[in-house]
């Protein structure tokens, strides 16, 4: 049996005939068309030889009425390209010369000013070298009770946090002190009311290169937060709490600058403690100057029950002296407070940490008013 008996019994098995089967020659030798005469290196030389007519028709030229051409070139993709980055760089040279305008503005503004005068106004700078000890908690507590009859109390956030808002419950309608700044806007205007008929001022929010702005504007002029309080033009009896943010020492220095008393915030711990040089080494030029404002010192968040919190009171104590002003005891409640959303001074049942504040705000209100006698008495 030979070859081709195999086939037509296999195609017969699966019901088929061998009739259409033709064998594969494998005698011809394929060779493939070497690269470089398809697509040669050295590309063939241009010249004036008339073209050889083609053999088929050409297709006739679509026209742009009847068959649009849909898909874009890689030339016209390249074209819009190019279009949109110069766009963008138009909008980014744009957004930098503005920039550059607002700090110009303010090195304007600062040069060839003297020191302008203060407000007659009672500025409380509340401040701290270390963060977490409750000194947003703290003014917030001071703008609800500090008020000296017949005047009232304004509470300024310079912290980029704004958190003094949300303790006294105002809602942020306004841009805020930053946006007021850069506008050039009476910070009087944006006062917003809060818990226990309390005014408030918000920091706002600034993005970066208005915030690096505004960082121009203080760093250019040392008096920069004297000149915009002077603006809101505040009766002498008023007072003004200032909520410094922790490590900004610019800000720091504005404030202190600005501050006819400063409170420090402490916590009875020993990183508080070692805090206390850093402190006074920022508050030693300023204290030194011919209006220095008055220090004092306030331990926050003080837990009786641990005997290492009690040691530590003893050691602060003992250095502080006189200029410790008073003690607020760690209270629950006044960790509550910005939860629920309430003024934890405003809750008729005090708690300890609300009694120590309200003796403590009695306190200041005693010496603004001695400082109101004394003041009257010299003039």
């Amino acid at each position: 049996m030979n070859r081709a008996d195999d086939v037509a019994n296999l195609f017969q098995r699966f019901g088929a005939s061998s009739e259409g089967y033709l064998e594969i020659d494998d005698s011809l030798d394929y060779h493939e068309t070497p690269v470089d005469s398809v697509f040669p290196a050295t590309p063939p030389r241009v010249t004036d030889q008339p073209v050889p007519e083609q053999t088929c028709a050409a297709q006739p030229a679509e026209t742009p009425d009847t068959a649009p051409d849909l898909q874009m070139t890689p030339t016209a993709k390249g074209a819009a390209s190019g279009v949109l980055a110069n766009l963008l760089a138009e909008a980014a040279q744009a957004r930098q010369a503005e920039a550059q305008a607002r700090n110009n503005e303010a090195l304007v503004q600062s040069l060839f000013k003297g020191q302008p005068p203060r407000t007659a106004a009672r500025v409380i700078a509340v401040v701290s070298a270390k963060g977490g000890v409750g000194k947003s908690t703290l003014s917030a507590a001071m703008a609800s009770l500090v008020r000296v009859p017949g005047a009232q109390t304004l509470a300024i956030d310079l912290d980029p946090q704004n958190a003094l808002m949300h303790h006294l419950n105002a809602s942020p309608d306004v841009a805020g002190l930053g946006g007021a700044s850069l506008s050039g806007e009476n910070w009087r205007t944006l006062l917003l009311t809060g818990s226990c008929d309390t005014q408030v001022l918000p920091y706002g929010a600034l993005p970066l290169d208005e915030r690096r702005s505004l960082e121009h504007f203080q760093e250019n002029d040392p008096h920069w937060l004297v000149r915009q309080i002077a603006r809101m033009q505040l009766d002498a009896r008023d007072v003004v709490i200032l909520d410094v943010p922790c490590g900004d020492l610019r800000m720091l220095q504005q404030a202190l600058t600005a501050a006819s008393q400063v409170l420090v915030v402490l916590t009875a711990d020993a990183a508080c403690y070692v805090t206390l040089d850093q402190m006074q080494g920022w508050l030693e030029p300023v204290l030194a100057g011919s209006q220095p404002p008055a220090c004092h010192y306030v331990i926050n968040r003080f837990d009786a029950s641990r005997t290492f919190s009690r040691d530590m009171y003893d050691v602060l104590a003992r250095r502080l002296g006189e200029r410790l002003l008073g003690v607020v005891r760690d209270d629950y409640a006044l960790a509550e407070a910005l939860a629920y959303g309430h003024n934890a001074v405003q809750a008729p049942s005090a708690s300890p940490g609300t009694q120590d504040l309200r003796v403590l705000s009695n306190v200041l209100i005693a010496r603004l008013l001695t400082q109101d006698v004394e003041e009257n008495r010299l003039s």
